[in-house]
């Protein structure tokens, strides 16, 4: 069970850092412009610009320091470091994305200026549950 969730997840993980890394390289979707993107991505106000390059390609590297960390935890990737260090890694990995996906649901309370973007709507639908699954296959992958 742990190498299949960690396998997923290692391939969402991977997925997801390949768009970032798309925008990174100065790549437009889903958005049409700079301006459009972060509506959609990130959201907040009209005029909001999107978080500069280097910010995402630190993103990036999360993301595959992420899909790392759970084929580590499952025993598929050999890394020279203590099993318990490596698990412990992912179960923080998936509190976070638990903590994620919890915020997006409650986002337009605590930041209402998203609440007329793209945003908020792709943050109910795909963002939220989608870390959620993260934090589940994550924690399954160090079980």
């Amino acid at each position: 069970m742990s190498a299949a969730a960690a396998s997923i997840a290692a391939a969402a993980f991977l997925a997801i850092a390949a768009l970032h890394a798309y925008w990174a390289l100065g790549g437009f979707w889903p958005g049409r412009d700079e301006e459009s993107l972060a509506r959609v991505v990130v959201g907040g106000p009209p005029g909001m610009r999107f978080p500069g390059r280097a910010a995402t390609w630190a993103v990036v590297a999360v993301l595959a320091g992420g899909a790392a960390v759970v084929l580590a935890a499952a025993g598929i990737l050999p890394v020279p470091a203590p099993r318990g260090l490596v698990r412990g890694a992912a179960f923080l990995g998936a509190a976070v994305l638990l903590l994620r996906g919890i915020e997006g649901f409650l986002d337009v309370r605590l930041r209402p200026d998203t609440a007329s973007s793209p945003f908020a709507r792709l943050n109910v639908i795909l963002y939220s549950p989608l870390c959620l699954v993260l934090a589940l296959l994550t924690a399954l992958s160090a079980s």
